[in-house]
């Protein structure tokens, strides 16, 4: 069978994409978020940028990112990707994705915490180009972990990394043969 392209369709968060955002969000982290904080953030907050990732319109979930703009300041406060499409870029898409939202607002840099231990999250933001910046002692309250605090201030270039690709590979993973 011949693989069609398949293009990643980043689009806003709603609240009736919260059953399957949980669903990912139970598994990625030890102390998921609450249904009533994405939908604080996304009914009410002015300042929330959430988005969905789709491989079509309409379809699963894939990947999400939640950031709050404010002043010159982006700052990424979750991200996650569904377990079975993890490594293949979705989470690259979406960082790119909000830095360009980011630079058509006037933002200046992004700013992210991370635990310490979550070495595939710390791969990734080096490879986008992220400077570790410092530490917040015991900043996890649940497992009282250190944050590394990273900062990206090209935006250009980090927006430049949204690429709305060919993302053939995903047929592979539906397909069950990744």
């Amino acid at each position: 069978m011949e693989n069609r392209a398949i293009k990643l369709i980043i689009e806003p968060m709603r609240t009736s994409d919260l059953d399957e955002v949980m669903e990912i969000e139970e598994y990625s982290f030890p102390t998921p978020w609450s249904r009533e904080v994405y939908q604080y953030d996304i009914e009410r907050n002015s300042r929330a940028r959430f988005y969905c990732a789709r491989l079509e319109a309409g379809k699963e979930i894939v990947g999400y990112i939640g950031s709050w703009f404010v002043m010159d300041e982006c700052h990424i406060g979750t991200i996650a990707t569904k377990k079975e499409y993890r490594e293949l870029g979705i989470a690259k898409e979406l960082i790119a994705f909000t830095a360009k939202t980011a630079l058509q607002e006037g933002i200046s840099y992004i700013i992210l915490e991370v635990r310490i231990n979550n070495i595939p999250a710390i791969n990734l933001y080096k490879s986008l180009g992220f400077i570790q910046i410092g530490i917040r002692k015991r900043y996890y309250s649940d497992t009282g972990e250190d944050a590394l605090i990273y900062v990206h201030r090209n935006l250009r270039a980090l927006a430049e990394l949204c690429s709305n690709k060919d993302y053939s590979q995903i047929d592979e993973v539906r397909r069950g043969k990744k």
